[in-house]
């Protein structure tokens, strides 16, 4: 996928401003900022939820899922697991077929076949997560968009999220957008990260790279707010 001179915005004011990227098929780019900086903004752009200047190509639109901050509030509270799955799975291959995949997706983010019964309201933060994990892999997506997935979540079950994400990256051979505003999480996720500040790209390269060698001065202001990662 590329991303082309990409712009959003309201009226007079730019959230987004010519930013051009590319996600090589089976990559994580990581997105980085803080709040404000237009990250999310340009994720949702990407998948077609802002309206925007420039061009994303080399991907179907209909073929990027997005997975959101808080689980809870992506989730309906009336709806059980398993029909939320569906919504992703569709009709394809008739009832029987479709409560195999739902099994299948649940197994694939480490929930058993008994959550499809139960609502988000019965689940812990992390465990809403998975389903919106699983519900976004339902549609079989080329691009995976996770924005700020663990932020919502109690410190001691980022971690485990983190590593699923990981674990279903080498499975699946899943392209992600992974926006955060932590270098850490972006170091442990993604193969290449984009640092955003006020709507502008101001670097990017190999994760490892801008992490080692940063060459913005914002982006050593980042890694300041991250003490295992600051530089010696």
């Amino acid at each position: 996928m590329k991303i082309s001179e990409l712009t959003v915005r309201y009226g007079t004011f730019t959230a987004v401003d010519h930013v051009t990227l590319d996600v090589p098929p089976g990559s994580a780019l990581g997105l980085v900022g803080e709040s404000g900086s237009g990250k999310s903004t340009l994720a949702r752009a990407v998948a077609g939820l802002t309206p925007h200047r420039g061009s994303v190509t080399g991907i179907d639109r209909a073929r990027i899922q997005m997975v959101f901050q808080d689980p809870y509030s992506s989730l309906n509270p009336r709806m059980s697991v398993g029909h939320a799955i569906a919504e992703g799975v569709g009709p394809r291959n008739g009832s029987v077929a479709r409560r195999a995949e739902i099994e299948r997706l649940l197994d694939l983010v480490a929930l058993p076949a008994a959550a499809a019964r139960k609502y988000p309201r019965e689940l812990s933060g992390g465990q809403r997560q998975r389903v919106a994990v699983a519900r976004a892999l339902a549609a079989r997506p080329d691009l995976l968009i996770a924005d700020e997935i663990t932020s919502a979540l109690d410190v001691s079950v980022q971690g485990a999220v983190l590593n699923l994400i990981r674990e279903l990256r080498a499975e699946l051979g899943l392209s992600m957008l992974f926006i955060s505003h932590n270098l850490a999480v972006v170091r442990y996720v993604t193969d290449t990260v984009a640092v955003m500040r006020a709507g502008s790209l101001v670097e990017a390269g190999p994760v490892d790279e801008v992490i080692g060698s940063p060459r913005h001065t914002y982006t050593r202001t980042l890694l300041d707010a991250v003490p295992r990662l600051q530089r010696h």
